[in-house]
Parts: structure tokens; sequence; C-alpha cells
């Protein structure tokens, strides 16, 4: 069809024999993880995105206002899948049973309720590891991080959305608004320094995580030993 005859669009329209999800030429197909650790592919993915288009808007100087909404999101999306975790890898190494608070908190997309979770169960690893407590400052400077993400999108969702529904009294029976997700005071996000100290994050998050893992591995190694 000639492309003056397209009613909306640069491209071909849509058409339902069209497959989207298939193998095609070498090189642009992506693997989809069903076995081994399947979180990981994951959990990278939205770190690796992130890092790109930063440094695709540090590099070329546009695109910024527009870029700036999934590159906050998918470090933010990143971190919440780092943090539960990190949380399920430390209750497993201690034999410790979850919680219904806790499991709570996992079904939710809250920051700060995870890392606090994750806190008074380090002490015990480093002692089952015979290894220093975590240094406080550290302790304090992830807290730090993670609560200025949280204060501008405690819940995940502010960062997706332009606008969301207003929170009311429970026995309110006022119609719920849609309101800017945002908060007004927010006026620019350099997204070369957030950037920087969101990897900074991710990285001492990605050691914390990978320390566990080792051990749960050795736990998991030792017991089938057994």
């Amino acid at each position: 069809m000639d492309s003056g005859k397209w009613i909306f669009g640069k491209t071909p329209p849509p058409r339902k024999d069209d497959v989207l999800f298939r193998a095609a030429e070498s090189g642009t197909n992506a693997c989809i993880s069903h076995w081994h650790n399947v979180n990981s592919p994951y959990k990278n993915g939205f770190r690796l995105a992130a890092l790109r288009l930063a440094l695709q808007v540090c590099e070329t100087r546009t695109d910024q206002d527009s870029l700036v909404y999934p590159i906050l999101y998918l470090y933010r999306h990143h971190l919440e899948l780092v943090l539960k975790d990190i949380f399920k890898s430390l209750t497993r190494l201690l034999d410790r049973p979850v919680m219904k608070e806790e499991d709570y908190h996992l079904g939710r997309h809250d920051l700060i309720p995870i890392w606090e979770m994750i806190v008074p169960l380090l002490d015990p690893v480093c002692e089952l590891a015979g290894e220093r407590a975590i240094p406080t400052e550290d302790v304090e400077g992830v807290r730090a991080y993670l609560f200025q993400v949280a204060e501008h999108d405690p819940d995940g969702q502010r960062f997706r959305y332009a606008t969301v529904r207003e929170s009311l009294p429970k026995k309110s029976k006022l119609p719920r608004r849609q309101v800017r997700s945002i908060k007004e005071e927010l006026q620019l996000v350099n997204i070369r320094v957030f950037a920087k100290h969101v990897e900074q994050l991710a990285d001492y998050l990605q050691g914390l995580g990978g320390w566990v893992d080792d051990l749960l591995g050795m736990k998991i190694d030792m017991e089938s030993e057994r």
C-alpha cells in the first residue's frame, strides 16, 4: 500500500496476521528465561535499560524531558526487585519464616519497608558467616538513597503515570479525583547525577545480594551432602 494511503502514522498499520512474538534474524532474538535464576534477567534488564537511556541523554543532550520518566521508573523498579530478592535470600539463609506483615510488604511496591525488613537480618548473617558487622554508615547511606527515591515515588506508580487517584479518608464518600502524580516541588532532575548515585546504590545492593546468595549456596550444598 502506498504510504500516502495510510490514515495514521509513518509506517504501515497493524494487520491481524502480524506475529509479534517470534524469532527472526540472528543477533536480535532474545531468550526468555524459564530455568535457573529467572529473577536475574529481570533485575539486570531494568538496570541496563535505565543506564543506557541515561547515557544516551548525557551523550546527546536531547529528549531528557521525556526520557526522564522511564529512566526514573526503570531504576526504581530494579531497586525494588533487588531488595525483595535480598530479603528472601536472607530469610532462607537464616531458616527464618516470612511473617504475615512482611509478606504483605513483599506484595507491594514500597521500598522503605523492604529495606527495614532487611536491616535486622544483616547482623545475624554476618555472625553466621564469621564476618564483621555491616558498617552503620553503609546502612544509613542506603536508607537515605531509598528515602529520596520513595519521597517522589512511594508506591511505584509516580514515574509510570502522569496522574494517580488522590487518597481520601477511609469513610469519605467524595469521588476520588485524578491528581498530578509527582510533587510540584520536583522541578528538575539531572539525569547524570541521578544515574551516577543510583548506580552506586545498585552496585552496593548487587554486592550485598551476591554475598548473601553465595552463603545460601554453600548452605544448600552442605545440607545436600548430609
